[in-house]
């Protein structure tokens, strides 16, 4: 299951650089390969992700993070396409992703302070901390792309 997981992640991944780069230089195409690649990302890699990583979890705190970690990847990747594509609703998905990237950032903090082992403490608070900078990136790009 974590080879088709990584499998699933890094071809998604590919693919949505290469439409990326498609868009970028409006070529044909471009529209159904970022479409392909976050559906793939969206349905595949972060649903197989959680499948992976709920087998290993014991507590209710980390149970709930990856439910977290798994609804803010389909919300964020879903958001960027309709964002990418020019579709209706953007804006709201956009206002979502937003909304649970802090919620996550909530929850790492939550779960960095319970935990004991002082290394993982020290990597959940790290990724609260790089996830709050690029939720504050993320959010401040956008509205200044929103407002003008």
């Amino acid at each position: 299951m974590k080879k088709s997981t990584f499998l699933i992640g890094v071809i998604s991944t590919v693919l949505l650089l290469i439409g990326i780069f498609f868009k970028t230089q409006h070529w044909p195409l471009a529209g159904a390969i970022m479409t392909v690649a976050l559906v793939s990302f969206a349905l595949g890699y972060s649903v197989l992700l959680f499948m992976d990583k709920s087998k290993t979890t014991q507590t209710g705190i980390d149970k709930f993070a990856n439910v977290m970690v798994m609804l803010t990847m389909i919300i964020v990747s879903v958001s960027f396409l309709f964002k990418a594509m020019h579709w209706s609703g953007a804006g709201i998905g956009i206002w979502a992703a937003h909304i649970f990237l802090v919620l996550m950032i909530i929850v790492l903090y939550v779960q960095g302070s319970k935990e004991a082992d002082n290394v993982k403490k020290i990597h959940l608070n790290n990724s609260a901390i790089i996830l709050s900078l690029m939720t504050a990136i993320s959010i401040y790009i956008w509205w200044r792309t929103s407002v003008a």
